[in-house]
């Protein structure tokens, strides 16, 4: 009895340390939401005084660099929004009531799996960006001549605006690293297309001051557009293929080799590993010798995870088990 509580309590700290994890994926969203927006103020106030129109452009850019992080900050908030006592739903859909540990922990990962919508929005918003610079850039090509020589004093914002970028970058792939948050990781992809807009701008601004290039500006705009383009589909193709179930099966062999490591299993018949928003979850069936007990199998199903999550940071680890005799 007492090694049955001890496993249950151990699961229960498993698990609350993957909660407070994804929680502190939050904090990184906030603080996108807030530099985003110091950037468009200083980037739009730069631009109404140097008259550049590209920096006005970037400004707005990171203007929705800020919605789409909302975005991404309400699809955390519903993944650990999970107060027991006023919170029975998801999305207003009802959930079971009944107050046990796996009841919770079954409504916490249908929430963790909504951060992949949200993430999946965020790339479709960051190609239509990207298709719209691009046809900015574009359009500006074909009629460069009739472009403004904007102030000096434009690079001032793109500089401010490429430098904050990249601390946003850095500080959401640091925390996306850590907590595995695919929220986190296709922020930094964004903020890093955002930074290259930024730096694109600040050598479109510096080109058409000094050597009086009026095409610079618009053909900096499609080549960076190109870059946030290609990161908006990667965004896009992943959180597709996370919706549907797909994982690398380059590291689901990684796993199943570990549950083969055991003693106790004699053979693996299958691994399947899937991310639920930003955790992984993987279920096996493996084959044991017919004469284990509940209590033995309990035991063998522990060790799995608990070797799971300390090598491959795995959040739950389903087992199932068929005795080997019917192979």
């Amino acid at each position: 009895m007492g090694d049955r509580v001890d496993r249950k309590d151990e699961e229960k700290q498993d698990w609350q340390r993957v909660e407070t994890k994804y929680r502190a994926v939050t904090v990184g969203l906030v603080f996108n939401v807030v530099i985003y927006g110091v950037i468009f103020l200083v980037e739009y106030l730069l631009a109404l005084k140097s008259g550049a129109e590209v920096l006005k452009a970037d400004a707005f850019n990171n203007l929705t660099g800020t919605f789409s992080t909302v975005l991404l900050l309400t699809g955390v908030h519903i993944a650990t929004d999970n107060d027991d006592d006023n919170d029975n739903d998801i999305l207003g859909a009802p959930l079971d009531r009944q107050d046990t540990f796996y009841n919770r922990k079954r409504a916490q990962l249908l929430r963790f799996g909504i951060e992949t919508v949200f993430t999946l929005i965020t790339g479709i918003l960051m190609i239509m960006i990207a298709l719209k610079v691009i046809g900015d850039g574009l359009h500006g090509l074909v009629g460069f001549r009739t472009q403004q020589i904007p102030q000096p004093i434009g690079m001032v914002g793109a500089a401010i605006s490429t430098g904050l970028i990249l601390i946003i970058y850095l500080v959401n792939s640091l925390i996306g690293k850590k907590t595995g948050s695919a929220a986190l990781r296709a922020s930094a992809k964004d903020s890093l297309g955002d930074a290259l807009t930024s730096l694109g701008t600040l050598v479109a601004i510096w080109l058409t001051t000094t050597f009086r290039l009026r095409w610079g500006d618009a053909l900096a705009s499609v080549i960076v557009g190109a870059f946030v383009l290609i990161a908006g589909i990667q965004v896009f193709v992943e959180s597709s293929l996370n919706l549907v179930g797909y994982f690398n099966p380059h590291e689901e062999r990684k796993y199943r080799r570990v549950i083969a490591a055991q003693s106790a299993v004699q053979r693996v018949l299958g691994v399947a590993a899937h991310y639920n928003g930003g955790v992984i979850i993987v279920d096996c069936t493996v084959a044991v010798a017919g004469k284990l007990t509940v209590l033995e199998t309990a035991r063998i199903a522990a060790t799995i995870k608990r070797q799971l999550s300390s090598q491959f940071n795995v959040a739950d680890t389903r087992v199932v088990f068929v005795p080997a005799e019917d192979e």
